[in-house]
């Protein structure tokens, strides 16, 4: 009687274990089954006889389809590369591109009948993007041999124009990584835009500003004082020249460290950290779904001199281009932001399905009194340290950066802005890696490209 008993408890457990490992499996299947069908060693199965949707560029360019079985990219190898990181290359390996994120519906996925369903049951679905290829190619160009990246969209309605990110490669050439000994394909998986977050050096001074005109009564009014070199409790903190006294729309267009490393002093620890996170730092920013990597601003364990740094842009401060992106958006709209989007729309056998709004709904970020102010100082400083003839006589706002990350090593260079005329509602955000000084690294980049927006939104006209 004992052995039948203990017999029968060994059976119940084999069942209870038998559907338990059935309902894991189940579970499992359900919910991880598409990344196993387009896992990079199943690439055979979703890149080989499948056919799968277009992706279309704003104008209609064919940027990826299926021709025989094979996933086909443009003709021209400069918008290739591109857009590499954008459509993606066939693989999972840059997750956040479109042929990653929408891969089941591109090639007519579905966890019950896997690939191939039957027309009436599935079908593949096309994507156009808010993208001008043809910018983006000549955007990525004058990168050269440096890395980086550069966005740029429409702050009224969020469509995304320009995003590149270097380096990049050609699908279909593709490098052997293997061999890079100098490290020239680095990263080469990461969209710069949304998986990267950069020593932000003067661009920064931005944040810093915002912060002491919502906190300091007089922090336009005052004349803050630079000697070129300031000693903090024995720390030394420097700035390129000697600025005598000047205001803070003047210490802006200078760029003076001293400035805003007073500003960061004086707000002090809480004040500066409460005000950086309410501008989006230290929190997740999202894309599309996609989380970015955060912009972080972290003094706890900072020096006086250190919190000094911290409002120039040097210290720890990191930044995300993306969220930098959506700043100078905010900025341009009033405080108001429109999130940017670089999917449009999605269509099944040419007619249009879930068709993206074109202009998302707005949430005020920054005050319209802030926001109004740093508009006019970002516009002085264009006009009065930059000039307007960077970006051919049009009208903008804008600051540089150059961010120091190692003394053997040329610092990162910054420009931001937007278009200081509605009628031309465009923000930008370039970062070149190593580039040296932002006007002249990034600035030759954002000129060239703002410009060529602009021939196009005047010939929509």
């Amino acid at each position: 009687m004992r052995n039948m008993k203990f017999r029968s408890l060994i059976l119940y457990f084999v069942i209870f274990a038998f559907f338990a490992g059935l309902g894991y499996y189940i579970f499992e299947f359900t919910r991880e089954s598409r990344d196993w069908a387009f896992s990079p060693v199943n690439r055979h199965l979703s890149n080989g006889s499948l056919s799968g949707g277009k992706i279309f560029d704003t104008n209609g360019e064919i940027l990826a389809q299926t021709v025989s079985g094979k996933r086909v990219y443009h003709e021209n190898e400069d918008i290739r590369k591109a857009v590499l990181h954008t459509v993606g290359d066939g693989s999972t390996l840059i997750s956040t591109s479109v042929q990653s994120r929408y891969n089941a519906g591109l090639f007519g996925y579905n966890f019950v009948t896997g690939f191939g369903a039957p027309d009436y049951f599935s079908s593949n679905q096309d994507i156009t993007l808010t993208l001008d290829s043809k910018i983006c190619a000549s955007v990525s160009k004058k990168f050269g041999d440096k890395k980086g990246t550069a966005l740029a969209y429409n702050y009224k309605t969020g469509e995304v124009i320009c995003m590149v990110s270097l380096p990049t490669y050609d699908v279909n050439n593709r490098p052997d990584f293997s061999k890079d000994t100098d490290g020239k394909y680095d990263g080469v998986y990461l969209n710069r835009a949304l998986s990267a977050a950069y020593t932000p050096g003067s661009v920064f001074k931005i944040f810093t500003a915002m912060a002491g005109i919502e906190n300091l009564s007089d922090a336009e009014t005052r004349k803050y004082e630079c000697e070129k070199v300031k000693i903090i409790d024995g720390e030394k903190v420097t700035c390129m020249q000697n600025h005598g006294k000047l205001d803070l729309k003047t210490a802006l267009s200078k760029s003076c460290d001293i400035a805003f490393c007073d500003i960061a002093i004086e707000l002090g620890k809480e004040k500066m950290t409460r005000a950086l996170e309410k501008f989006g730092f230290n929190s997740s920013q999202y894309f599309e779904g996609i989380e970015l990597t955060k912009s972080v601003y972290d003094v706890n364990l900072a020096s006086k001199a250190d919190l000094g740094w911290s409002g120039i842009g040097q210290y720890t401060d990191t930044l995300n281009p993306m969220h930098m992106l959506k700043i100078m958006g905010t900025l341009a709209n009033e405080g108001n932001l429109v999130e940017p989007f670089v999917v449009k729309s999605f269509s099944v056998s040419g007619a249009k399905e879930n068709q993206k709004l074109t202009k998302t709904s707005e949430k005020s970020v920054i005050s319209k009194i802030t926001a109004g102010k740093m508009k006019e100082m970002m516009r002085f400083t264009m006009k009065n340290q930059y000039n307007d003839s960077l970006f051919g006589g049009i009208p903008m706002c804008a600051k540089t950066g150059t961010a120091e990350v190692g003394e053997d090593k040329l610092p990162h260079g910054w420009m931001v802005g937007f278009s200081y005329d509605e009628k031309f509602p465009i923000a930008f955000v370039v970062v070149v890696e190593n580039g040296d000084f932002g006007i002249k690294s990034a600035g030759p980049i954002a000129g060239a490209m703002v410009k060529e927006m602009h021939g196009i939104f005047a010939k929509s006209k």
